[in-house]
């Protein structure tokens, strides 16, 4: 091995030497890996952590949004009051039994042909006062001998002759007429409502009503800023929102 100074030659080991050039090169990959990691943690940290930032007993001023969107789940029932003419369309489909007990008073009109068979007995006496006109023949025998004589003459006749006999009547007598009658219907009417019923209902009624589904509901708020005290407010802000100001001792705040 040839000769060299002290200063150009540093023995690490026993039989082995270090340059200071290699140690220089050495420390310089050491610094860049150590700034590559600090940079890697750095970004990493930066990007996926946060810090978490309790305060107590603090002040704050809330501006309010314009609206807010809830869906809300009511235990309670809802009084709705109702005092309105409603449209009502009732459509019934019914088979009716409509007993009716009270007589009917009707005008009866009647035109059509009775037939008549009857046998009318006549007993009676028929008085007879008038002359009957004569004029006839004869015939007669004089003497022994036959004759016609001719004869016409007017004779009086005044007589009560009873009469008895039988009349039959064999006739077809046509019949009109309008009188007023009352029936009485012995089974009741049954008939069948197929129909749809149009009517105005006023309703006047408080109802309470259930509500059995949450409710999704707007929420607006005047535009005005709210001072609100903050008890306790845990806060979780990522490092991308910090930065770096004085210290004011007496909030425990910090101003950029």
């Amino acid at each position: 091995m040839p000769s060299s100074s002290w200063s150009d030659t540093v023995r690490a080991a026993p039989g082995r030497a270090v340059t200071w050039r290699a140690l220089i090169l050495t420390s310089a990959v050491l610094i860049v890996m150590m700034t590559g990691v600090a940079v890697g943690a750095g970004w990493y940290a930066w990007h996926h952590l946060a810090a978490r930032v309790t305060l107590r007993e603090q002040q704050a001023d809330v501006l309010l949004p314009e609206s807010l969107a809830v869906r809300a789940s009511v235990t309670q029932g809802v009084t709705v009051r109702i005092d309105e003419t409603l449209p009502v369309r009732v459509p019934i489909q019914q088979n009716l039994v409509i007993p009716i007990e009270d007589e009917i008073p009707l005008v009866v009109s009647l035109d059509t042909v009775v037939p008549i068979a009857l046998d009318v007995p006549v007993k009676t006496v028929i008085h007879l006062d008038q002359t009957v006109a004569v004029d006839t023949r004869v015939q007669t025998r004089v003497l022994g001998v036959p004759l016609t004589l001719p004869i016409k003459a007017q004779v009086p006749i005044q007589a009560d002759v009873p009469v008895e006999l039988v009349v039959p009547v064999r006739e077809r007598l046509p019949v009109a007429l309008q009188a007023p009658a009352r029936v009485r219907l012995p089974e009741p009417i049954r008939t069948r409502i197929d129909t749809v019923v149009e009517t105005r209902v006023p309703v006047q009624e408080i109802l309470t009503l259930p509500v059995t589904r949450p409710v999704e509901a707007t929420l607006r708020f005047p535009q005005q800023t709210v001072r609100a005290g903050l008890a306790e407010l845990d806060l979780t802000l990522p490092f991308q929102a910090l930065s770096v100001g004085r210290s004011l001792p007496d909030l425990g705040l910090s101003v950029p």
